[in-house]
């Protein structure tokens, strides 16, 4: 059923993932599956099954049903289940959820892909509590084992059966212990900045060593500092038995004259293929000594038999006490991406956000190529690269009238042009007649009052409606002119918002076709690698952060909601810092 759900996708067309497959069915029913190969396997009855159980297959009430109790089922185990108390402190549990059994999809080529991998029970758990902590109840008997270790971080750990590594659940990286370590990581590689001519000064000395074993060791560290390597031995839980530097053999190295080619399977089983140009005098000691080490040995043997990873930071610890080889990947990664940013980095604050976010993300694709966190495309990707570039081919063609745009400026343009002749006209006109009004009366007041009583009323009369007119006059032109001025305000506005207008629909087209381009070159560019690895585990946050400041982007965007959980403690320094980009002082 399993393999069923499986179809239609790439991997059941991989000749290992197929073979890996009838291996775990021949473990369990050897007699059955013997010499049977998978198109002997009538899967269309489980298929039919698997289709019609899908969600997106399911009429539309019914999968908001099933979406609905899902939602509601991982609030309950996250309300059960979900939280640690640590230091008097609640936080979240990672991923406390155990994979149900199912076929192993690794990553990369990983050599046991497709794979069976089998449950996990209660008795092959071991509980990470306080003294004091409750045990919970183990749902199938028991546990494998209760321990009390206060300085690890880990609830949880089993050793998965099939490939043989343990497994953890974790306190989640929003813990206050998880945050602190987290930022400690990034401290050390930032340190490792200024004590880094001290450590290639030890690393060039070791090369050159009588001691073998020193000048391996120094070889390893070079290896690891040059070209971002990793130590080799020291494996991540999930990872295949793959090469690194401590672990390299004959056959991965091809040492000549000009440059060193290296080939090999990396973390994940994914293929580590550089070439590295002998450019000075490091570079060739580099390759007398490989040159030295492969001298009698079979393709299958290892360079550096006897070099760990403790060797090797036994080693690196004698120039700086907090330096191990897990901290040259975080150091390289920052580092390139800074490098990056000052170089291409250097944007105007008025740039459109999408041209600072693709200069943020080649900076990332840098970081993934110096790290090799290549990744194998999805089997769409020229499919999806091809729909994009036809929206970009309309977004260019859906051009904005323009025309139209001009023809409306035009007329806001005349029609206020008819109101300021107008006021003009009105401006030479109006005060004239207001003056005359007021002459009529100044000249009645100058007049005098008749001594006539008959006289003197008519006078009082006459006054009076030559002081109205003079009033009515002044009133009539203060609000014609108050008119006047709205009017003109009004028209002026109205034309500026076409002018407006006009800019924004070019500005808008320009901005989408730009995103759209940008984008549609980001895709093509990051193809063979995985963004998101680099960006996760060894970019420090605060090289972006202090860009960001610089080029005014919000640098968060660059990180999905999960990430920016986990960089927590950097948005909160970002909080904490002035307009200067300083600490605020207490």
């Amino acid at each position: 059923m399993a393999w069923a759900k499986k179809i239609g996708t790439p991997y059941v067309d991989d000749p290992v993932f197929q073979e890996n497959f009838l291996l775990s069915l021949r473990e369990k029913w050897n007699e059955l599956f013997d010499g049977v190969t998978i198109g002997d396997i009538d899967f269309s009855e489980m298929f039919e099954i698997a289709q019609r159980e899908k969600l997106v297959n399911l009429p539309e009430e019914k999968r908001k049903e099933i979406s609905a109790q899902r939602k509601q089922l991982r609030e309950e185990l996250k309300e059960k289940y979900g939280h640690a108390r640590v230091d008097d402190h609640q936080v979240e549990i990672g991923a406390y959820l155990i994979e149900p059994p199912g076929i192993f999809m690794g990553r990369g080529a990983h050599p046991l892909r497709g794979r069976w991998k089998p449950r996990v029970y209660s008795h092959e758990v071991t509980l990470n509590l306080d003294e004091d902590a409750p045990i919970p109840p183990a749902p199938h008997g028991e546990w494998a084992g209760i321990v009390h270790e206060h300085d690890s971080l880990w609830i949880a750990r089993w050793t998965e059966t099939l490939t043989d590594k343990i497994k953890y659940v974790w306190l989640a990286e929003t813990s206050h212990l998880r945050q602190e370590r987290e930022r400690a990581k990034y401290d050390k590689a930032k340190k490792l900045e200024k004590s880094l001519r001290a450590v290639r000064t030890a690393i060039r000395k070791g090369m050159t060593s009588r001691d073998e074993k020193e000048k391996q060791v120094a070889t390893v560290a070079y290896l690891i500092d040059r070209l971002a390597m990793r130590v080799g031995d020291e494996k991540d839980e999930d990872e295949a038995d793959t090469v690194g530097a401590s672990t390299l053999r004959v056959e991965h190295v091809n040492v000549g004259a000009e440059k060193i080619e290296f080939d090999f399977l990396g973390k994940d089983s994914v293929r580590w293929e550089k070439t590295l140009l002998i450019q000075d005098e490091n570079d060739r000691a580099l390759a007398d000594n490989l040159k030295e080490f492969e001298q009698g040995k079979k393709p299958s043997d290892q360079l550096f038999p006897d070099i760990t990873s403790a060797r090797v930071n036994t080693f690196l610890k004698k120039v700086d006490t907090d330096l191990s080889a897990k901290v040259f990947r975080t150091f390289h990664a920052t580092t390139t991406v800074e490098s990056y940013l000052q170089q291409n980095g250097k944007l105007k604050k008025d740039a459109p956000d999408a041209e600072k976010e693709f200069v943020a993300k080649m900076a990332n694709l840098q970081a993934a190529i110096k790290c090799n966190h290549k990744r194998t495309p999805p089997k769409t990707w020229a499919e999806s690269v091809e729909k994009r570039a036809q929206s970009v081919e309309k977004l260019r063609a859906a051009k904005p009238d323009l025309q139209k745009l001009d023809e409306q400026i035009k007329t806001r343009q005349a029609a206020l042009d008819k109101l300021v002749a107008a006021q003009k006209e009105f401006d030479a006109k109006a005060p004239e007649q207001w003056r005359k009004k007021f002459a009529a009366q100044v000249a009645l007041e100058n007049q005098g009052a008749p001594t006539d009583e008959k006289k003197l009323k008519e006078y009082t009369q006459k006054l009076k409606a030559a002081q109205k007119a003079t009033r009515d006059a002044e009133k009539t032109f203060k609000q014609k002119t108050k008119r006047y001025k709205e009017r003109v305000a009004a028209a002026h506005k109205a034309l500026i918002a076409a002018q407006d207008a006009r800019k924004r629909a070019e500005s808008s087209y320009r901005e989408r076709v730009q995103k759209a381009e940008l984008g549609l070159k980001l895709v093509r560019e990051t193809k063979d690698y995985a963004l998101n690895t680099s960006l996760k585990n060894y970019i420090d946050p605060r090289v972006y952060r202090d860009w960001g400041k610089r080029v005014d982007y919000d640098w968060k965007k660059l990180y999905t909601g999960s990430l920016q959980k986990k960089f927590t403690w950097a948005m909160q320094d970002d909080e904490n810092r002035n307009g200067t980009g300083e600490q605020d002082e207490e």
